[in-house]
């Protein structure tokens, strides 16, 4: 998200959310990992996009939400399956 993190932190606060929530307000990550295409907003605001990078900050895993009509978010339990899936066939190879 490219939001201001003291927006993020009322957000997160308001959805009971404990987890890490991080900020790109430079957008320097969405651009690097190439977030900002797959977007309603191309190019000015990063999309609905998951990225998985490895230690060498190279993407091994994307899924973008590319048209409308398809739902803009992955079920949780289906991004665990999708990302094991990939982890389990790719090994040790890319990370």
């Amino acid at each position: 998200m490219v939001d201001p993190l003291d927006e993020l932190k009322a957000e997160a606060e308001t959805r009971a959310i404990t987890g890490v929530v991080a900020s790109d307000p430079d957008k320097g990550a969405s651009q690097k990992y190439e977030a900002m295409e797959a977007s309603m907003h191309p190019g000015v605001k990063p999309g609905h996009t998951f990225v998985l990078v490895n230690t060498y900050g190279r993407v091994i895993w994307r899924w973008d939400w590319i048209g409308h009509g398809k739902p803009m978010y992955m079920e949780v339990d289906e991004l665990f399956d999708n990302v094991s899936i990939w982890l389990e066939r790719a090994g040790n190879k890319t990370l």
